[in-house]
């Protein structure tokens, strides 16, 4: 029953942040660190190795942030609590849930494209990749449980 009730708080911040991030094409830090701090601490104290798991996605960003753009500072720290999450079915979750959001973004940005090429849309072309990467991380944590 604490799993349930764990994983469905877990999807509403997820679904939360997904829907904010599509509306103002922003993660704000009273959003994603709360949910990453208590995703951290029920990790320490589950299982710390699970903590490799949003440490590696976070750096994985800050660095791609720095590098090549493209990735918000809400984005790097969502990545934190979702990547922690995603490390609990197993090494390939954890690479299903980075490289599904990618994936995700990505043809979110051809819809976004599509839109624009219809004559509607937003000019800015500034896709949001939150919502990817919820709905990656729900997706593995989902398979690789199964």
């Amino acid at each position: 029953m604490v799993l349930f009730i764990l994983c469905a708080v877990f999807v509403v911040w997820v679904g939360v942040l997904a829907a904010w991030d599509l509306r103002t094409r922003r993660l704000p830090d009273a959003l994603t660190l709360p949910g990453a701090l208590m995703i951290t601490g029920w990790a320490v104290v589950v299982d710390p190795w699970l903590l490799l798991g949003g440490a590696g996605w976070f750096l994985l960003y800050l660095v791609t942030a720095g590098v090549v753009g493209g990735i918000g500072g809400g984005d790097i720290k969502f990545a934190l609590g979702l990547g922690t999450v995603a490390a609990t079915g197993s090494v390939e979750g954890w690479l299903l849930a980075v490289v599904g959001s990618s994936l995700l973004t990505l043809l979110l940005a051809g819809v976004t494209l599509s839109g624009l090429a219809a004559g509607g849309g937003d000019r800015t072309m500034r896709v949001p990749h939150g919502p990817g990467m919820g709905l990656a991380t729900c997706l593995a944590v989902w398979i690789t449980a199964a």
